[in-house]
């Protein structure tokens, strides 16, 4: 028979329940990244012409 785990889990609780948080953050960077490439391919099309 084994003793006493001395390991204590305060908390058990999967990504899943975390991902609700960083999904905006996500989502705000994705389109700050996209409006800066759409205005960037913009800008390089303007120097050709």
């Amino acid at each position: 028979m084994t003793g006493p785990s001395d390991v204590v889990v305060l908390a058990d609780h999967p990504i899943w329940i975390a991902v609700p948080a960083f999904a905006p953050a996500i989502v705000v960077a994705a389109v700050v990244v996209y409006i800066a490439a759409k205005n960037r391919q913009k800008s390089d099309d303007n120097r050709e012409q």
